[in-house]
């Protein structure tokens, strides 16, 4: 090999694995970066949040510029590492994102935290770009179940334990059904050769059912919802997102594209009695999660009843990937639907932050005290309505239209509105008068480098969650190509 042989070997190893490098490189900066040779012991956390805010932002700025072109593949042995669109674009929004929360919410674990969101994006990034079905998806299960461990570290505390040990026992049921789901698929051509073995139509109807479970319970779907809640009340931010956000989102673009890529090639309808329960339980998903988050006074869980609800989009969508295998609508769902909770997200770290304060009742007039704080919530809500006449609009019309009931569609829509009311609430109660919690907290500068981070960063998450930043093109690519297609080497997968 020669030397440039070798050069270019090594930049595309570099454009590949760019966000697994980085994770790692935290690994052995960020103790270094505490020790006292670099300053007062007292300072070592704030030094080790600094630099993971760092990498955070140099992963997404790596995935961004290494994209996912023919000089990003890498081939190790008979495996071919090429990153997809989709993944590229998770990477890409969640480095600024995540790095935003770190910086927001300080504390003295920021840099675990932050380490926590560099090998999740790490793990998305390589789970999306390894092209082999179905099988990512235990990738993606481990990995979020060992990242719930690392955010929950470092207390002894029994919710937490509790949230990780239920976490565990969701993840060993998913990786049961995904091996399923495997080997119905690996069993569709054997039916093509001998029609006793069984039909195309009732293998592929059970890999379906087998991944539709598996996206209900991973996004946090009712009858799902339990796992999702107690994850965002027990767990850091940065770990509830992660590991209840993120991770399913990317699981669910593996799963839309598998079974877009499988349906299509199945003459037969095989929704039968699996499409309506999904359009039902989608439709009721967004209105539960919606009441549940207007009733709620505890914080954490409003937050976690309003990604609940957020879930009931992804499960329509899901519903119209069966019924209509070419439709693209639910793939550009998913990011906008991460955005939007993770949005919610800063602003959960933001106050928790300012006013350790759990319950809303203690937290009247927040919005009047910290107006930069307020201003997260209005992006909240300017990137749940978006832009009308978006792709994203589309998208939704679509997905809830798939369902062919009018009934359904009133309660899907009902489920959006109490969602939009849930946030106008918790903006509502910040704009009362000031309780005396709120009134004697220490308010940070509107000047001050992380309000203008936090400021910056919600203007840029709104906007590509409204459709005023096209996200949803490199959203909506399917991760692999269909069977009958022809695969040059280096292309995207």
């Amino acid at each position: 090999m020669s030397d440039t042989q070798g050069l270019l070997l090594l930049l595309s190893a570099l454009r590949a694995l760019a966000p697994l490098a980085l994770a790692l490189i935290s690994l052995v900066a960020v103790p270094i970066i505490s020790a006292e040779r670099f300053g007062a012991p007292r300072q070592a956390a704030t030094r080790a949040r600094y630099l993971v805010v760092a990498l955070l932002l140099l992963s997404g700025g790596a995935a961004f510029v290494a994209g996912a072109g023919v000089a990003s593949t890498l081939l190790i042995g008979e495996l071919s590492i090429n990153p997809s669109q989709p993944g590229r674009l998770l990477v890409a929004l969640g480095g600024p994102i995540f790095a935003i929360i770190v910086a927001v919410g300080e504390g003295r674990r920021a840099g675990a935290m932050g380490q926590v969101a560099l090998f999740g994006l790490a793990v998305i990034d390589l789970a999306l770009a390894i092209p082999i079905g179905i099988a990512p998806i235990a990738l993606l299960l481990i990995g979020g179940t060992s990242l719930a461990a690392l955010a929950a570290g470092g207390k002894e505390d029994a919710e937490r334990a509790r949230a990780v040990f239920r976490d565990l026992r969701s993840a060993g049921v998913l990786i049961t059904l995904t091996v399923v789901a495997e080997l119905l698929r690996s069993a569709i051509p054997l039916s093509a050769t001998d029609p006793a073995y069984a039909t195309t139509a009732s293998l592929t109807a059970g890999v379906a059912l087998s991944l539709s479970l598996i996206v209900l319970a991973s996004i946090g779907a009712f009858p799902f919802h339990h796992r999702l809640v107690r994850i965002f009340d027990s767990l850091p931010i940065v770990g509830s997102l992660m590991v209840g956000v993120w991770i399913p989102a990317a699981i669910t673009l593996i799963i839309f594209s598998e079974l877009s890529l499988l349906i299509s090639a199945v003459s037969d309808p095989i929704g039968g009695a699996v499409l309506p329960i999904l359009v039902v339980t989608g439709a009721f998903t967004m209105l539960f999660g919606g009441i549940s988050a207007l009733l709620h006074d505890d914080v954490g869980e409003v937050l976690g009843f309003f990604a609940v609800g957020s879930s009931g989009w992804l499960a329509l969508g899901l519903a119209a990937v069966i019924a209509r295998p070419s439709t693209l609508a639910p793939h550009v769902l998913v990011i906008p639907a991460t955005l939007v909770i993770s949005l919610f997200g800063i602003w959960r770290a933001a106050i928790r932050r300012r006013y350790d304060l759990v319950s809303l009742q203690d937290l009247t007039g927040w919005a009047r005290h910290t107006s930069a704080i307020g201003l997260v919530l209005v992006g909240v809500i300017v990137a749940m309505i978006a832009v009308p006449g978006s792709a994203l609009w589309s998208a939704r019309a679509d997905v809830i239209g798939a369902s062919g009931s009018v009934i359904t569609i009133v309660v899907a829509v009902a489920g959006a509105v109490a969602l939009v009311a849930a946030v106008l609430r918790v903006l509502l109660v910040g704009l009362s008068q000031k309780s005396r919690d709120v009134e004697r907290t220490e308010v940070r500068r509107v000047t001050h480098p992380v309000t203008i981070a936090m400021l910056a960063g919600t203007i840029l998450i709104a906007g590509a969650a409204a459709g005023l930043i096209n996200v949803e093109s490199a959203a909506s690519e399917l991760l692999r190509p269909a069977p009958e297609a022809t695969v040059v080497p280096g292309d995207l997968p």
